[in-house]
């Protein structure tokens, strides 16, 4: 029960600091396994986007592994998420340019103005958000 009160006074803390402007620069780390498990996993492998029921344009973000060798071409470790089986296919890896988040795909997916382009469709991705996953493509888009 104390750490259910913990965590709820951090995030009543963090949102108070960020309403009030004390948090000025985004000091998340730019690191895949962060840029996945708090940005793409939970906003790209839902229902009916990208994840083992539904693959839209034959692509699964449900993984770690997976979604990584999915958008840079490259596996990562062994390529398996605890026994989950490799991705179908050889991997698209034409999403993201390491380095160069200009020639990322998605980048461009992700800042499109037109709605139907945008990823994800429902509800664009904050714009920290989309920096945070700019600052990994540039850092070299390592697998972590």
């Amino acid at each position: 029960m104390a750490s259910t009160r913990c965590v709820r006074v951090g995030w009543i803390s963090l949102v108070v600091c960020m309403l009030a402007g004390c948090a000025s620069e985004d000091d998340r780390p730019p690191t895949f396994t962060y840029v996945y498990t708090t940005i793409l996993q939970p906003s790209c492998a839902t229902i009916g986007c990208h994840n083992r029921y539904a693959q839209t344009y034959g692509f699964r973000f449900d993984t770690l592994h997976g979604t990584y060798a999915y958008l840079t071409g490259v596996v990562c470790g062994d390529g398996r998420d605890g026994g989950e089986p490799d991705p179908p296919g050889e991997p698209a890896g034409n999403f993201v340019r390491p380095g160069d988040p200009e020639r990322s795909k998605l980048m461009h997916l992700l800042r499109a103005e037109d709605v139907p382009r945008r990823m994800p469709p429902d509800r664009a991705l904050p714009d920290v958000d989309i920096d945070l996953i700019e600052r990994w493509i540039l850092e070299g888009a390592r697998c972590d």
